[in-house]
């Protein structure tokens, strides 16, 4: 399947405080393109896909448009909004990349990270990604972005730890997209390089950070919170606006208790 859908995971197996998450119920990935029958039969039938939230802006959506499949549910929760100071997009990180004089790549993915935190509009959009998990109540829910790591990372990592992962599980996760990513990387390295075949390993390598992750990225998200609320547990009360009863209730829909 990972192979048919840019950096697809079931995140079914993960261990979090009381058991396992429930497999087919938490999908996440990059763009649902160019699909075969055979996987989209799979995604309807073996994971009986409900529901598309899809994290990107409209230009990313207009560039790669999602498959529509009958019977689910299409959400857009443009994460990164209008006006902010990066861009998750991969066609502007590339820009970036480009762009010799702009700031390092490990510094605009940390950057981007401590937006998904502190960005009014970013937290309104992560606050009713996790209202539309509180009202799934069967089949899977399929979260993506345009790779799958950035703005879906984040998104992986709340949901965990809401679920009760660990941080050394919601890390593991995150890091996961370098490997099922690693095609991916190979292409988007090549057509750098094809774009500017002067490029010297400094320049290479700084692109590099673009297109992977670190766990310095999702590390600056979890400081921003720590700064701004204290503890996670604050960020949750007062950002995604849920109390113990919905905590309770994702867990109950979400987990396989040991």
């Amino acid at each position: 399947m990972h192979r048919s859908v840019l950096n697809f995971r079931d995140l079914g197996g993960l261990k979090v405080e009381n058991g396992t998450v429930k497999p087919h119920r938490l999908l996440r990935g990059g763009p649902l393109k160019n699909l075969t029958q055979d996987i989209e039969e799979t995604l309807l039938n073996e994971y009986e896909l409900k529901n598309v939230v899809d994290l990107r802006t409209l230009d990313e959506q207009d560039r790669e448009p999602n498959v529509i499949l009958e019977g689910v549910t299409y959400t857009h929760l443009d994460i990164i909004g209008k006006g902010v100071r990066q861009s998750a997009d991969p066609e502007a990180m590339l820009k970036a990349a480009e762009n010799k004089s702009s700031q390092t790549s490990l510094d605009y993915m940390k950057s981007l990270n401590d937006i998904f935190v502190r960005d009014e509009h970013a937290q309104k959009e992560y606050r009713e990604f996790i209202q539309i998990l509180l009202k799934n109540e069967e089949g899977s829910t399929y979260f993506h972005c345009s790779a799958g790591k950035d703005r879906t990372g984040f998104a992986a990592a709340l949901i965990l730890k809401l679920l009760g992962a660990s941080d050394e599980v919601v890390m593991k996760d995150y890091l996961r997209t370098n490997e099922l990513n690693h095609d991916n990387r190979i292409m988007m390295r090549q057509k750098m390089l094809n774009e500017n075949p002067n490029a010297t390993k400094e320049e290479m390598e700084n692109f590099e950070g673009y297109i992977i992750v670190k766990e310095e990225y999702i590390s600056e998200a979890f400081k921003a919170i720590q700064e701004d609320y204290g503890t996670f547990e604050n960020y949750v009360d007062k950002v995604l606006q849920i109390n113990a009863e919905d905590i309770a209730k994702l867990r109950k829909e979400y987990v396989d208790e040991a």
